[in-house]
């Protein structure tokens, strides 16, 4: 069967879209959490999400990065709309988080609709948060606790 990117959403599996993604894909193979990022997230941002997740009840390394420029690749390599809509589709989590302001823009693009920076909203029927950036709020003890606090906006795993 060939796999386009421009084809009907319904179309990708799961594993049809971890092929097709793959360079863009990083985590859990089957997350119940979608994290878009410009770039790759560090350790200690990953360790926070997924602990954060896992206190919402999500479970343990239940995380799927989806990186929309990979190390190394050049400009043409990036994710444009279509192909992340068809990305977090494919993948179908119950949450998405935005951990910057790109991905914020992107996935807006993406959904066409806005995804407001510090503020909780809905994708396609996903509860989802989007951060100005979420790495750098693990500087300090306040800026931790803001993050917390949109992530606590999201429903812990059962409630919707």
């Amino acid at each position: 069967m060939k796999i386009s990117a421009k084809g009907n959403m319904y179309e990708a599996t799961l594993e049809e879209t971890r092929e097709l993604f793959a360079p863009y894909l990083e985590g859990a193979r089957s997350g119940t959490v979608c994290i878009v990022a410009m770039r790759a997230l560090g350790d200690e941002a990953r360790r926070a999400l997924e602990s954060s997740a896992s206190a919402l009840g999500y479970g343990h390394a239940c995380c799927t990065y989806a990186i929309l420029h990979p190390e190394g690749a050049d400009g043409d390599a990036a994710l444009d709309g279509q192909a992340l809509f068809l990305l977090v589709e494919g993948l179908d989590p119950l949450v998405v988080i935005a951990a910057d302001a790109v991905a914020s823009r992107a996935l807006g693009g993406a959904y066409r609709q806005d995804v407001p920076v510090d503020a909780p909203c809905r994708l396609f029927g996903r509860d989802a948060v989007a951060f100005a950036s979420f790495e750098s709020m693990l500087g300090d003890a306040q800026s931790k606790q803001a993050a917390w606090a949109l992530l606590k906006k999201l429903p812990r795993f059962g409630e919707r």
